[in-house]
């Protein structure tokens, strides 16, 4: 952006190492803005308010080191399967923002023993529409804690794959419930925060950076 030259760069790709499902990828375009898709990060109390999570916690404060912020968090969940089978999922997330629009979070279902990844991608389109597209990942789920509706009379190499079709529906369907408030927002210059809005703050401070002429405004203020 004005000319200057590329401030950041985005982190290396993780490996597959071969024991990862081909991704999966699910698009959505509505009226939004990368800053606000990317603030779920931090904002964990909408997990239990826009989605229903339960046991939600905060695991350890956000972390910021420069265009890169850091965020852990947990939470349980019942989901079905093909609506039939039932599933009571414990969940841990890490959740790695660099800049506006790109997101990488590794999730660790606990009482199965299942690890996913996804990437959560916002582009803009035209100025009031995005693009947010979800790719996700199952790593081989090779011994799980306990038996997963059906799953267990699967070839392994099988398991992951099915798994993440799971997964992608899971956050599309998230997503979904996302957009109702995403496409509402507005403008406010001093909104009054709840308690439970814990971070978001500190990441609405960490994306002035990306901003030229909010950090010119503040380098002039000092």
């Amino acid at each position: 952006m004005d000319g200057r030259p590329p401030q950041w760069h985005l982190p290396a790709e993780p490996s597959d190492a071969g024991e990862w499902s081909n991704i999966q990828i699910r698009t959505v375009r509505f009226p939004g803005h990368p800053q606000e898709t990317s603030e779920n990060s931090v904002d964990i109390a909408h997990l239990s308010y826009v989605h229903g999570y339960g046991n939600v916690t905060n695991e350890i404060p956000v972390s910021i080191d420069g265009p890169y912020l850091e965020s852990r968090f947990g939470f349980s969940t019942t989901r079905k399967i093909a609506k039939i089978a039932r599933l009571n999922l414990e969940v841990t997330a890490i959740a790695r923002v660099t800049g506006l629009g790109y997101s990488y979070v590794e999730f660790q279902e606990l009482s199965i023993g299942i690890d996913a990844r996804l990437w959560v991608l916002a582009t803009p389109v035209d100025g009031t529409l995005i693009d947010m597209s979800i790719i996700s990942q199952v790593r081989e789920i090779r011994s799980p804690k306990r038996r997963i509706a059906g799953l267990g009379f699967l070839p392994r190499r099988m398991r992951a794959p099915i798994m993440n079709k799971f997964v992608a529906d899971l956050q599309i369907q998230d997503v979904h419930q996302d957009v109702v408030v995403w496409s509402r927002k507005q403008y406010v210059p001093r909104p009054k925060l709840a308690r439970s809005d814990g971070e978001v703050m500190k990441y609405r401070a960490y994306c002035a950076q990306f901003y030229p002429d909010l950090r010119q405004c503040e380098s002039t203020a000092r």
